[in-house]
């Protein structure tokens, strides 16, 4: 009986659809409804994969003897030895620097719900934290050597960004479905 209920309650509130309200609680004539906003499981799952991408910024990605430096400080290291002199990359540690201030940014427009403009803002950091870090763990090797790379901080950041590349793009086609939906006259 109490799911005849339920289904008898969604026919006579029928107009009740999750897209029909302007935030995440409509008050009407049948009392305040509370609606989940859709496409929020990809925001979080961005957010998430933003976070791990910072945290493995901060990890040790350069293992030299028994110091370990993180992502910043190896930069440090390629740019005193001049290995990117020539290569075409000389914007890259401008553009590492700047990662962090980008996930700070994205996490603030998901939090005001911008949602699609921090998803492509996150699209752009994943894809160069994410490539840098993905070479980083291929090319770590096995450890034997005294100075290389440390997999902490490159995996780290690579399963982050990997994480916020895929919420990102749900982030973006939940949001290209809801608006085909509206144009067919959908709530």
């Amino acid at each position: 009986m109490i799911g005849d209920h339920a289904t008898s309650d969604r026919a006579a509130f029928g107009h009740l659809n999750e897209g029909d309200h302007n935030g995440p609680h409509t008050d009407c004539e049948h009392g305040r409804m509370r609606f989940r906003r859709p496409g929020a499981g990809w925001t979080a799952t961005a957010a998430l994969g933003l976070a791990a991408t910072a945290l493995g910024l901060f990890l040790p990605w350069l293992r030299s003897g028994s110091v370990l430096r993180d992502s910043f400080e190896f930069l440090g290291v390629i740019r005193t030895l001049g290995a990117l002199a020539g290569t075409g990359l000389t914007w890259l540690p401008g553009a590492w620097f700047g990662i962090v201030p980008a996930v700070t940014l994205c996490v603030a427009a998901y939090a005001l719900g911008l949602r699609r403009t921090a998803a492509t803002i996150c699209l752009f950091v994943t894809i160069i934290s994410g490539t840098v870090a993905g070479v980083a763990v291929v090319e770590a090797g096995n450890g034997d050597t005294p100075v290389g790379i440390a997999t902490a901080g490159p995996t780290t950041t690579a399963i982050g960004a990997t994480l916020a590349a895929v919420g990102a793009v749900g982030v973006l086609v939940s949001g290209r479905r809801s608006a085909r939906e509206r144009a067919k006259g959908r709530p």
